[in-house]
């Protein structure tokens, strides 16, 4: 099995335990491991992962890793933040809306404002990213 730095992998009934790219005009393979190996079955099975090198820079295990968070997914994090923090004025509000309300009221929803501004900020930049790459 031949394994590229950016984790994709080939194998090749033919020569199973080596490089067979060797020598051809391609890009190289960072790492071979061995068809059959405990670790190839572990990299077949992971499909996100770090490598563990020896010092010779052989692979020698993987570590699982998360899946990266696209921007679509990063935005819903947001927005779901944004309505936690609209829940959280509620109770400021209520008081300022009875006549009841402290200083610490009003302190709290301009600091729960700022917040909302930056996450809405950060959705802004988001989601116009994610329409420059569907363009």
């Amino acid at each position: 099995m031949i394994i590229f730095e950016n984790r994709i992998w080939q194998t090749d009934t033919s020569a199973p335990d080596a490089n067979y790219l060797e020598g051809i005009d391609c890009e190289q393979p960072k790492w071979v491991v061995p068809d059959n190996s405990k670790l190839a079955q572990k990299v077949m099975s992971t499909p996100y992962w770090t490598p563990v090198e020896d010092d010779k820079g052989n692979l020698i295990d993987i570590i699982p890793v998360d899946p990266p968070v696209t921007d679509k997914e990063r935005i819903l994090s947001l927005k779901n933040q944004l309505e936690e923090l609209d829940r959280q004025a509620i109770r400021p509000l209520r008081a300022i809306a009875a006549g009841t309300d402290t200083e610490e009221d009003r302190e709290i929803l301009t600091n729960l404002e700022q917040q909302a501004e930056e996450l809405r900020s950060q959705i802004s930049e988001l989601e116009n990213n994610t329409g420059k790459e569907n363009n």
